[in-house]
């Protein structure tokens, strides 16, 4: 966001830098009006020159204004431009945020599945040798009561 904000700033320090680069291109008739006001004022007549100076910085004033309006449509268009550029480049970066958090998702989900089978195996292979040493334990336990049973009929036989 940062360089976007840059980017707009040195856009319009260009477009400001060419505007006071340049010197304005007048029309053909306001420079026609020029030149009639400086031949008036050779020849002395001051009241038509002044006449003519009248007409013609009405005329800049129009031109002048026909400038800035353009040079201010331009401007607005150049800045348009730039910030739908702006904006496709932050659609295709969220895109490929986007896309890299469902594949993160996605593996996480993978590895997290691993992780419980491996869980439910060891669950699976210590019950059964749980169960194992169990009916080992018993089966010596059993056989350690059968032989004491033993002994002792023995002893009660004797």
């Amino acid at each position: 966001k940062k360089t976007h904000e840059s980017q707009l700033l040195t856009l319009k320090q260009s477009l400001k830098d060419e505007l006071h680069s340049k010197p304005p291109k007048w029309s053909r008739d306001l420079m026609d009006w020029r030149k009639r006001e400086s031949i008036m004022v050779d020849r002395k007549l001051y009241r038509e020159a002044q006449q003519i100076k009248l007409v013609s910085d009405a005329l800049e004033e129009e031109e002048r204004a026909n400038m800035n309006s353009n040079l201010e449509s331009l401007f607005q268009k150049k800045e348009r431009h730039l910030k739908k550029q702006q904006r496709a480049e932050l659609d295709a970066l969220e895109k490929r945020i986007e896309t890299k958090r469902r594949e993160n998702k996605k593996l996480r989900e993978e590895n997290c599945g691993r992780l419980l089978q491996r869980n439910k195996n060891i669950v699976a292979a210590m019950d059964s040798r749980h169960a194992s040493e169990c009916l080992s334990i018993a089966s010596k336990i059993k056989q350690q009561l059968q032989e004491r049973l033993h002994f002792q009929k023995v002893d009660d036989d004797g």
